[in-house]
C-alpha cells in the first residue's frame, strides 16, 4: 500500500516483521504517556547578531524501558495514526509550559519557550481553549509561549488556519511559522 496503486510487491519475511514491530511500538506508545516515558528536552535559541539566549524550544523524546531513548522521527507518526497526538500534545504544552513558569520563578530569565503544534492538534475544535486552559494551569504568561504551527498546514487549510491563528493571538502567544 506505501507504495502507491498499480503495483504489485512480493511477499518478504521483512513485511511481517516490520509490521509486528510497528504494532507492538503503538502498543508501548499507548502506555508510554500512562507510565511516564515521556520526556522534553529543551533546544536553546540564540539570537545570531547578539548570541544572546532568547528562548528554548521543547522537544519530546520517549525513554523507552527497553530501546532506551526513542527519538520523535520513529515515532510520532505513529501517534498520528493511531490516534495519540491530541494526548500527546497536550502532554507537551502543559509540562513545556511549567517547566518555563519554574525557571522564572527561579530567577532564570528566559523570554520564551516553543513548541510545536502538529496539523492533527490544530484541526482539532479547542486548541485555542486548550491552549488557554494549560496557560491558567501552569500560571504561565501567555507572552513567554511562542507556539510553532508548519507551513504545510497553514497552506492546505488556508482560510480554517487563520481564522484559529487570530483566535490564538489573542490569547497572547506568540506564533511563528515553522519548516518555511
Amino acid at each position: 500500500k506505501e507504495q502507491g496503486r498499480n503495483n504489485y510487491q512480493f511477499y518478504t519475511q521483512k513485511l511481517t516483521d516490520s509490521a509486528v514491530e510497528r504494532v507492538a511500538l503503538e502498543t508501548a506508545l499507548r502506555r508510554a504517556l500512562e507510565r511516564g516515558e515521556l520526556l522534553l528536552h529543551y533546544q536553546p535559541q540564540i539570537d545570531l547578531n547578539s548570541g544572546l539566549l532568547v528562548g528554548a524550544e521543547a522537544l519530546i523524546r520517549w525513554q523507552h524501558p527497553e530501546m532506551g531513548l526513542v527519538l520523535p522521527g520513529r515515532f510520532i507518526h505513529l501517534a498520528d495514526e493511531s490516534g495519540l497526538t491530541q494526548p500527546t500534545g497536550e502532554w507537551v504544552l502543559f509540562n513545556a509550559c511549567e517547566q518555563m513558569r519554574l525557571w522564572r520563578e527561579q530567577g532564570f530569565d528566559l523570554p520564551r519557550i516553543a513548541i510545536n503544534l502538529s496539523g492533527q492538534q490544530l484541526q482539532k475544535k479547542g486548541i485555542v481553549e486548550q491552549v488557554q486552559r494549560v496557560l491558567r494551569k501552569t500560571g504561565l504568561d501567555p507572552s513567554h509561549l511562542e507556539l510553532e504551527i508548519t507551513e504545510s498546514f497553514i497552506m492546505r487549510q488556508a482560510d480554517e488556519a487563520v481564522d484559529m491563528l487570530k483566535r490564538l493571538k489573542k490569547t497572547g502567544v506568540k506564533l511563528a511559522i515553522d519548516d518555511f
